[in-house]
C-alpha cells in the first residue's frame, strides 16, 4: 500500500510537467490602460492557434502569454497584439487598428 502512495505520488509530479513541454512563455510591454484592454486582449489571443494561455497585467502594462513555439512564433503573437491595436514591445500598431479601440483604452502617443 506503502509503495502505491509513492507510485501515485511520482506520477502526480511527473504528469503536470508533461503537459507543459514544449510551453515557452513570452513576456510583452504594452499600452494597455485599463481593465477593458485587458478583457480585449485576454480575449483576441486566447484562441490564437498556438497560445495556450494569457494573462495581462493592466498595472504592469505587461501581456504574459504560454505558447507552443511549434505553432506559433513570437513575432506573430506581436502581431496578434498590434492587430487588436496595442503596442507589443518595439512594435506599434497600424492606425486604423488603434483608431478602433474605445476612447479610453487610446494610450497617449501611439499613434500620433
Amino acid at each position: 500500500m506503502k509503495l502505491l502512495g509513492m507510485f501515485i505520488m511520482a506520477l502526480t509530479m511527473v504528469l503536470p510537467a508533461k503537459a507543459e513541454k514544449g510551453t515557452t512563455e513570452l513576456k510583452v510591454k504594452s499600452s494597455i490602460v485599463c481593465e477593458m484592454c485587458k478583457d480585449k486582449i485576454e480575449k483576441g489571443l486566447v484562441y490564437t492557434k498556438g497560445i495556450k494561455s494569457v494573462k495581462v497585467d493592466v498595472d504592469g502594462n505587461e501581456i504574459s502569454v504560454k505558447y507552443d513555439e511549434d505553432k506559433i512564433s513570437e513575432l506573430e503573437i506581436k502581431q496578434a497584439i498590434n492587430k487588436l491595436g496595442y503596442v507589443a514591445d518595439d512594435m506599434k500598431p497600424a492606425k486604423e487598428d488603434y483608431d478602433k479601440l474605445h476612447g479610453c483604452c487610446k494610450a497617449g502617443g501611439v499613434c500620433d
